[in-house]
C-alpha cells in the first residue's frame, strides 16, 4: 500500500448506528450495508453528542474540554485540524457541504451553510436553489424548522437533488469525477452532509418510504423529571409531553427517510471512486457526530447520554484489494478516533494534544485491542459520562454528583438507574477512581 493515500472523508450529522445496521428497521441502508462488508466497521461513542461540539471532534481531533465547545451550539473555526495537517503534508484538499469551520484550509470547495442558518449568506445549495425558483419555500421551510423541529415540518415537493444533503450528495460526486488523478500529489476529500439529524422533512420520493404507523411501537410518554439528570431537552416540555405514539411514527419515518437520501449520495460517491484511475489508493472513512434519539425514553433530540444519541457509525473502508480484519467487538471506539484514523492514512504524526488512537492499528493487527483504552469520556453542558464495557456512568460537573449508572450488559436500553442503590454503590466507588486516570491527559492537555 502506497505510504499517501488518496483519502474521501464523510461526514454525517447526527447518523445513530442503529439506522445503518441490518434488521433493526422496517427499512435498510443497502449501500452502507454493502461498504461494512468490506470495511472496518465498528460503534463508536460519540464524545459530545451535542451541536456543534461533535463535529468539531471530528475535525480536530479532541475532546470538548478541550476545543471549549460544550456549551455552544454554534460552529467555531477548527483552525488546528485534521484538514490543516493534511494541508501540511502537501495534500491537495476539497470540501463539499457543511465544511464552513475548515472553509479558509481547502484548495476548492462547494460550501453548504447549516439549516440553523436560515437567511445564510455564501450558500451554494440556495444559490442554486435561487435559480430553480425554490429559495423562498426553502427559507421558510427552514424558519418553520427552527420554530417547530420535527413535531410539524413544512414538507416541500422537492426532487431528491434539491434536497439540502440531495444536493450535497451530487456535488460530492462530480467532484470524485473531477479530482484530477496526480500521482505526486495526493487528494482528500471532506463530504459534510447536514443530516440525517438535521429535523428536516425527506424529498418526496423518500417521504413516506416505511408506513409511520410501523413505527410507532415501543413508544412510552416522557417522565420528564426522571430524565432531567440525564439530558438537556432539545424542545420544549410541553412538545415532549404531548407527544402522541402518531408523530413518533412520522418523526421516525422522515429519519429514516433521510437516512436512505444519505445512503444513496454513499452508493453514487462510491461508484465514483471505483471509475477512478487511482482507485488502488483511495481510503475511505465514514463517521457521524452524534446520534439521534427518536422517541426513547419520551424524548426527541440529542443531548443525551442515552444510546441513541451516543451511539454513531464508524467506517474505515480500503481500497476493493486491499484485505481487512474483522474488528474486535470487545473495543471501546469514540469520535476521537477518527481524526488520528485520517492522519495515519496520510503517513502525518498525530499531534501530542489527541489522545484517540488510530483505527489502523487495529486493522493491522487485531491484538493490539488489548492496548486500547478501557474507558471512553463524552461530554456536554455540565454533564460528563464516562463508558467503559459493561457500564455507563453520568456525572453533574458543578457539583460533582453521579446521576445516571447503568449496566449496559443487563439493562441495555438505560431503564434501571443504579444510583441510589445498593448494588451501585461499589460499582460508583471503582469508577470514580478510574475516572481521573480517564481525565488526566485532558487537563494535562486541553487547550
Amino acid at each position: 500500500m502506497p505510504t499517501r493515500r488518496n483519502i474521501l472523508l464523510v461526514l454525517t450529522h447526527g447518523l445513530r448506528c442503529d439506522a445503518v445496521s441490518e434488521g433493526v428497521w422496517p427499512i435498510e441502508a443497502p449501500n452502507f450495508l454493502k461498504l461494512a462488508d468490506r470495511s472496518f466497521a465498528g460503534i463508536a461513542t460519540s464524545a459530545c453528542p451535542a451541536d456543534a461540539g461533535g463535529m468539531l471532534t471530528l475535525l480536530t481531533g479532541l475532546h470538548a474540554r478541550q476545543h471549549g465547545q460544550v456549551n455552544t451550539r454554534h460552529h467555531i473555526p477548527a483552525t488546528d485540524s485534521l484538514v490543516s495537517h493534511l494541508r501540511d503534508v502537501g495534500y491537495h484538499l476539497v470540501g463539499v457541504g457543511q465544511v464552513q469551520p475548515i472553509l479558509p484550509m481547502l484548495h476548492d470547495a462547494v460550501c453548504v451553510q447549516s439549516p440553523d442558518a436560515p437567511n445564510a449568506g455564501h450558500c451554494a445549495y440556495l444559490d442554486a436553489m435561487q435559480s430553480r425558483g425554490l429559495y423562498d419555500a426553502l427559507v421558510q421551510q427552514r424558519k418553520q424548522r427552527e420554530r417547530y423541529g420535527p413535531f410539524d415540518p413544512d414538507r416541500l415537493l422537492l426532487e431528491p437533488d434539491d434536497d439540502i444533503d440531495g444536493y450535497i450528495g451530487r456535488a460530492a460526486e462530480k467532484k470524485l469525477r473531477e479530482i484530477a488523478d496526480n500521482t505526486k500529489k495526493p487528494w482528500a476529500l471532506i463530504v459534510a452532509f447536514t443530516g440525517p439529524g438535521n429535523d428536516l422533512p425527506p424529498p418526496t420520493l423518500y417521504d413516506g418510504l416505511v408506513n409511520p404507523r410501523l413505527l410507532e411501537a415501543g413508544f412510552i410518554p416522557a417522565h420528564v423529571a426522571e430524565v432531567d439528570p440525564l439530558a438537556e431537552l432539545d424542545y420544549p416540555r410541553v412538545m415532549l409531553q404531548r407527544l402522541e405514539p402518531h408523530q413518533v411514527g412520522r418523526i421516525r419515518s422522515d429519519y429514516l427517510g433521510r437516512v436512505s437520501l444519505i445512503d444513496q449520495a454513499l452508493g453514487r460517491m462510491m461508484r465514483a471512486v471505483e471509475d477512478r484511475r487511482d482507485n488502488e489508493s483511495v481510503w475511505t472513512v465514514i463517521a457521524s457526530d452524534r446520534g439521534q434519539l427518536l422517541g426513547e425514553h419520551g424524548l426527541i433530540g440529542h443531548r443525551s447520554f442515552l444510546s441513541a444519541a451516543l451511539e454513531t457509525p464508524i467506517y474505515v473502508t480500503p481500497p476493493v484489494s486491499a484485505p481487512v480484519n474483522t474488528p474486535n467487538r470487545d473495543v471501546l471506539l469514540s469520535t476521537v478516533d477518527v481524526a488520528p484514523t485520517v492522519l495515519d492514512l496520510a503517513g502525518c504524526d498525530q499531534p501530542e494534544a489527541w489522545v484517540g488512537r488510530s483505527l489502523l492499528d487495529l486493522m493491522r493487527n487485531p491484538d493490539s485491542a488489548a492496548t486500547r483504552p478501557s474507558i471512553l469520556i463524552s461530554e456536554f453542558g455540565q454533564r460528563l459520562c464516562m463508558e467503559t464495557m459493561r457500564h455507563k456512568m453520568v456525572f453533574e460537573v458543578k457539583t460533582n454528583t453521579v446521576v445516571g449508572l447503568y449496566d449496559m450488559v443487563n439493562d441495555p436500553m438505560e431503564k434501571d438507574n443504579l444510583v441510589g442503590q445498593p448494588r451501585g454503590a461499589d460499582v460508583i466507588d471503582s469508577l470514580r477512581v478510574r475516572l481521573g486516570e480517564a481525565l488526566m491527559p485532558l487537563r494535562a492537555l486541553g487547550a
